[in-house]
């Protein structure tokens, strides 16, 4: 990853601030179209994250958390963009302390 952990946290940060309008974009989609444009918002992610210089393997497993993130999003997860950046922190292990005390004492 080409340029720290700040542009990791800040482009991952800003893909997850992002989810809710992508959400809220898609919710008037006819069914049928749902599926061929996850499959574009993915690709949009993964191609966005190895322009951040993150390795084919990161942006594999990112751009999957991220997609999952989407997809609750769109079933109505009510999840905060805190609470998906922790999660996704989480859950992935990338960041380590990209997620700070406070960021987890206003979800908890």
């Amino acid at each position: 990853m080409l340029d720290g952990p700040e542009v990791e946290t800040g482009i991952l940060e800003s893909i997850v601030v992002g989810i809710p309008r992508v959400a809220k974009t898609m919710e008037d989609l006819p069914v049928e179209q749902i599926w061929s444009v996850l499959g574009v918002v993915e690709g949009s992610y993964r191609r966005t994250l190895a322009q951040y210089g993150f390795s084919q393997s990161d942006c594999q497993a990112l751009t999957s958390a991220i997609m999952r993130r989407l997809k609750g999003q769109l079933g109505a997860d009510g999840l905060t963009e805190n609470e998906m950046m922790i999660r996704l922190c989480e859950e992935l292990g990338v960041l380590g302390n990209a997620v700070t005390a406070d960021q987890r004492s206003a979800v908890g």
